[in-house]
């Protein structure tokens, strides 16, 4: 059995932890900020009351700007499509690859589709259209072809662990309808 000054010893040592817990998580909850991982968003500051004499002026907020939305129509069929899953079966031979363009990027002035995976995963393929070959297309291939199914022939490669096919014009990449 523990005297008492053992009883007191491990009273402020479990007092010392849940006060080093507390401030760990934010302290006594007047802070705003939240703290990581918390799904919670600071409040909003007060407004200031106006000066006395003086009526509000309403912000000029400008009517947002609907993208218009770029339509292209299918310039050819893809007749015996594979996967991205598939490509890495077929390495250096001609195919014609038909999936879902996950994430698109500027790489150096070439048009970079992510197709089948996002563009952090390893099991995407890219569809590259070099710089030179974006004007090729009716709409930049970044805008016309983001989240949609499309339909790429050419030759699958390994570039860098990724595997890649280069697209030079509507007669190699299109939307699939």
């Amino acid at each position: 059995m523990r005297g008492p000054r053992g009883a007191c010893a491990a009273m402020l040592s479990l007092a010392a932890a849940a006060a080093m817990a507390l401030a760990a998580c934010g302290g006594d909850g007047d802070d705003p900020t939240p703290t990581p991982g918390s799904v919670e968003t600071p409040a909003a500051a007060t407004p200031t009351a106006a000066t006395p004499g003086t009526s509000p002026t309403p912000a000029a907020t400008a009517p947002a700007a609907t993208p218009t939305p770029v339509v292209l129509t299918p310039t050819f069929t893809c007749a015996n499509p594979i996967t991205p899953l598939e490509a890495r079966l077929n390495r250096g031979q001609q195919v014609e690859l038909q999936g879902r363009v996950f994430g698109v990027m500027d790489r150096n002035g070439d048009a970079v589709l992510a197709v089948g995976a996002p563009l952090d995963a390893l099991l995407r393929v890219e569809v590259v259209v070099p710089s030179g070959s974006r004007q090729n297309f009716p709409a930049d291939p970044l805008l016309g072809f983001a989240g949609r199914e499309v339909c790429v022939r050419g030759t699958v490669e390994e570039i860098g662990g990724i595997l890649t096919i280069a697209a030079t014009g509507p007669g190699e990449l299109t939307v699939v309808q």
